[in-house]
């Protein structure tokens, strides 16, 4: 018999023979083997993940299309192990020969016949393709055309609904909005909650068009837990999420969402006394943030404020010129954030922070003047400002300043007033105690100084919201 005779008979048995990718035919053979049907496999695969979801009959659909070898179960390699108590390596790993017609039984329609047929098939393709007859070539190329077919099908799978991101647009807003005004502990639960969902779609099939929507999702709900876990005191959980915000708007090549992740990790590491972490996270905020943004001038700011904590006060000073300078350019009518108004944060940025920045740097003149500035700004436009405790610590650096500068009277009312405010939060809390220590040292015995020592206290005691 010719080569050309024994190409040509083989592709027969090829095109003549049911073919299964024989990792197909072999969970097929392992779950019929056991007596399962689908639904029981799918309850045994949720029960190996622990996953509450997808539904049973979602999962059914899914391993259907498993065991005609639609798609490859990549994400569910371990619980199918798990499943049939095995390994993963002993599971997939490929069939050495075609000597296995008596597994599960045997005869007729097996597994690994169709196995078999499959090894046959792709010898054809891949090791005969140079030396095939032309007819052997054109039933391979026909084959790769319907293969080219089921590519592109395949690209456009996904498990994300219609819907499914205006309605993460809607929730990411509302937590936003929700942010300022609800207590943080209940925003984290809810924004957690949709973080994991992120989570779960993206571990899902989707397309690569949609993977990237998804990470952006991701940053922003990472972006907002960061600074509510930052707000509930706990900066380990805080700087976690930063950094996976950061991760993932990296990842889908989104360069304000890092310059708002970058942000978040410059202030928690400011408020754990970490100036050079902070230095750090800003300049990596500033290299990502346009600069007609008004995140761009909030991040010089901070990268000031961090400098003048470690006593830098030349890096300090030129950091706050250059914040101001692009502060001065920037659009009449700043993007918005999920509907708000940014504005306000450039406003309170070359304002507030360089109060904070002069009074550690021992200026109390200039912190004075800055945090006056700061307060008259929010006063002037109070409903514009995405985040009312802002102005709470520029009150509190103006009562320090003041009582540096001999007035602990009027440092005393201005930390009264700021502690009113509807939202406490760890860094009211940090800036705050700065004041007590501050009037404690300096005049023990006044009577505002024991007041304020007083509603000090409360605050170390209180919840993140009080009632409005």
């Amino acid at each position: 018999m010719s080569g050309s005779s024994g190409v040509d008979q083989e592709e027969k048995a090829v095109a003549g023979a049911e073919t299964l990718p024989w990792w197909a035919a072999r969970l097929r053979a392992e779950r019929e083997r056991r007596g399962w049907n689908k639904h029981e496999m799918a309850r045994r695969l949720l029960k190996a993940t622990g996953r509450p979801y997808p539904p049973v009959t979602s999962l059914v659909r899914q391993i259907l299309g498993w065991e005609k070898g639609e798609h490859f179960p990549r994400d569910w390699t371990a619980a199918y192990a798990t499943a049939f108590d095995t390994t993963e390596e002993e599971l997939f790993r490929p069939p050495p020969d075609l000597g296995l017609a008596g597994y599960g039984g045997g005869g007729a329609g097996s597994g690994w016949e169709e196995v078999g047929a499959t090894k046959r098939r792709d010898a054809l393709r891949l090791g005969l393709a140079a030396s095939v007859a032309p007819a052997a070539m054109a039933a391979v190329l026909g084959e790769a055309a319907t293969e080219a077919m089921e590519f592109t099908r395949l690209a456009g799978a996904s498990a994300v609904g219609a819907g499914t991101f205006d309605h993460l647009q809607a929730a990411v807003a509302a937590i936003d909005r929700s942010y300022t005004s609800e207590p943080p502990a209940e925003v984290f639960a809810v924004a957690r909650a949709y973080r994991a969902r992120v989570h779960e779609l993206i571990r899902g099939p989707h397309t690569l068009k949609e993977g990237r929507e998804l990470y952006v999702w991701a940053a922003w709900l990472s972006e907002l837990l960061a600074w509510l876990a930052h707000d509930l005191g706990h900066p380990l959980t805080a700087e976690a999420y930063a950094i996976d915000s950061f991760e993932h708007a990296d990842q889908a090549g989104h360069d304000e969402l890092c310059a708002w992740a970058a942000d978040a990790l410059a202030s928690i590491a400011t408020y754990t006394d970490r100036p050079e972490h902070a230095v750090t996270a800003a300049h990596k905020g500033i290299a990502r943030a346009p600069d007609d943004h008004p995140i761009a001038v909030r991040l010089r700011a901070k990268a000031a404020r961090a400098h003048a904590r470690l006593g830098h006060r030349a890096e300090c000073e030129d950091l706050l010129r250059g914040a101001e300078e692009l502060h001065n350019r920037l659009p009449t009518e700043p993007p918005t954030r999920f509907g708000m108004d940014t504005g306000p944060l450039a406003e309170y940025a070359v304002t507030a922070y360089p109060a904070s920045a002069f009074i550690w740097l021992e200026d109390y003149e200039q912190a004075e003047r800055h945090a006056e500035r700061a307060v008259a700004v929010h006063e002037a436009t109070p409903s514009s400002d995405p985040s009312p405790g802002h102005v709470a610590i520029a009150r509190i650096d103006l009562g320090i300043a003041l009582c540096h500068l001999g007035a602990p009277d009027a440092a005393a009312a201005a930390g009264v007033t700021a502690l009113e405010s509807s939202r406490v939060f760890e860094s009211l809390r940090s800036r705050a105690g700065d004041l007590d220590a501050a009037l404690t040292a300096r005049y023990p015995e006044t009577g505002h100084a024991r007041d304020f020592h007083e509603r000090y206290l409360e605050l170390r005691r209180a919840p993140g919201v009080r009632p409005t």
